[in-house]
């Protein structure tokens, strides 16, 4: 089965993957939920800050 989305991009992208690990495990877990929507760097940076934005207040 061929990777997609946040996967393929993950597997594809060593500074995608970088970030994505360095964020809270609560950003992670938000991310994941739109995985098939993320298909770039700039989709996985737009997802985290929408999501920190929602917890902060």
């Amino acid at each position: 089965m061929e990777k997609t989305g946040l996967n393929a991009l993950l597997s594809e992208n060593q500074k995608a993957k970088n970030y994505f690990g360095s964020l809270p495990d609560y950003i992670q877990g938000g991310v994941m939920l739109h995985s098939s929507e993320i298909t770039s760097e700039d989709d996985l940076h737009s997802c985290a800050d929408m999501i920190k934005s929602e917890f902060a207040d």
